[in-house]
Order: structure tokens, then sequence, then C-alpha cells
């Protein structure tokens, strides 16, 4: 008699908790970084975003970022997350999904 043997091809799944970060008592005068990934629209979603936020806080200092890994889509690498936490104070990020 033949034996049928079934085999899930699902990997198992690893969870890891990630602990959030710190949170800032406001944007006035802060350094908000912009980060882009190159997906199709989050570029005007940021620009806009920076608009109202430099409206309602005043003196904050916005910086552009963009990955340094890709072609059409563009990743941050551990270097380039450390060089982002070192210039600014809090990252606003799109992914246009």
């Amino acid at each position: 008699m033949a034996k049928l043997r079934i085999i899930n091809p699902q990997a198992t799944t690893i969870i890891e908790a990630v602990k959030a970060a710190p949170r800032v008592d406001g944007l006035k005068g802060k350094r908000v970084g912009l980060y882009w990934n190159m997906k199709s629209g989050g570029d005007v979603a940021l620009e806009r975003t920076a608009t109202l936020l430099a409206e309602r806080y005043p003196n904050t200092e916005f910086r552009n970022i963009v990955g340094s890994v890709g072609a059409m889509l563009r990743h941050a690498t551990a270097e380039d997350a450390d060089k982002v936490a070192r210039e600014c104070d809090v990252v606003i990020g799109t992914t246009s999904d």
C-alpha cells in the first residue's frame, strides 16, 4: 500500500518585539528627517507634511533623506540609519504602498 506524506511548506514565523523610540515633547526647533524610499508619491506626501509642520512648529529644520542602496527603490543601510539618528531628532517616512 502506498503512503502519502504531507509537508507544510510554510516557514516558522519569528516574532521580534522592538521597543518604540522615545517620544519628543514637540517639534518646535527640532531637526526632522523626511525619509523617502523613492516610491511614487512619497515625495509629494513628505513635501506637504513638511509645509504643514513648518507652519505649526516655527524654527523646525527639515532634512530630506534617501537610502544609499538600490536603484528604483532606495533602502537605508545600518550606517544610513546611524547617520540619521545623529543628525535628526525625529524621522517621518513614506512607502506609498
